[in-house]
């Protein structure tokens, strides 16, 4: 009868160590992004005294003449943010400058901008060009001044077709007035308003670089 009540005891003693074991800790899930808080590790955009620009949502591949240009999320104050395509050596409008593109009811284009050549805005609670200053020849690096324009949050488009339009912003980085009286466009024309925010040149020092 010994061996027996061994075995038992035995046989009790190893299946209370089987359910005595701890459970398996589950490895903690990682935090999803939430929306406005930046990613870790996100690829940055700096200028030349480390100043960071923005971080890199895409390279820009539209065109393959230009391969070495980015999109860049641009925050501003309040917490918003803006998609800026940007190269080494400038800040692009991303948009055709001249042929009424961008217009406005001053005769030396102050006050809101009104955007008409964005066909397709960027993804983005704000949608944001980008208009140079300065020299345009030998290449856009001649610029001197980057103005941001961007809309209010969630913009609807506008048709400002029967506006009177006094000076444009032209593609020789210029204010360009419209003889009197100005401008009315020819029928339906939609597009978005923006107002300045600030002077991107005089913020950030070029050349632009990613570490």
């Amino acid at each position: 009868m010994r061996p027996i009540r061994l075995a038992v005891v035995l046989v009790l003693s190893l299946s209370a160590a089987a359910f005595a074991q701890p459970k398996p800790i589950e490895p903690a899930q990682p935090e999803r992004p939430k929306p406005g808080k930046k990613r870790c590790c996100a690829t940055k955009v700096l200028d030349a005294t480390g100043k960071e620009l923005g971080e890199v949502l895409h390279y820009d591949d539209r065109m393959p003449s230009f391969p070495h240009q980015a999109w860049v999320r641009y925050e501003l104050k309040g917490g918003d943010s803006v998609m800026l395509n940007v190269g080494a050596e400038a800040i692009f409008p991303w948009i055709n400058l001249g042929g009424s593109a961008v217009v406005f009811t001053s005769i030396d284009c102050t006050g809101n901008a009104f955007v008409a050549a964005m066909g397709d805005p960027t993804l983005s609670k704000r949608y944001a060009v980008v208009l140079p200053q300065g020299g345009a020849s030998p290449g856009p690096w001649a610029a001197t001044h980057a103005w941001l324009y961007v809309t209010d949050p969630f913009p609807t488009r506008v048709n400002a077709g029967a506006t009177l339009w006094r000076s444009q912003w032209d593609f020789t980085n210029a204010c360009v007035p419209y003889p009197a009286p100005g401008l009315t466009f020819a029928g339906d024309q939609w597009g978005f308003f923006m107002h300045k925010v600030e002077d991107l040149y005089a913020k950030y020092k070029r050349p632009f670089w990613i570490p």
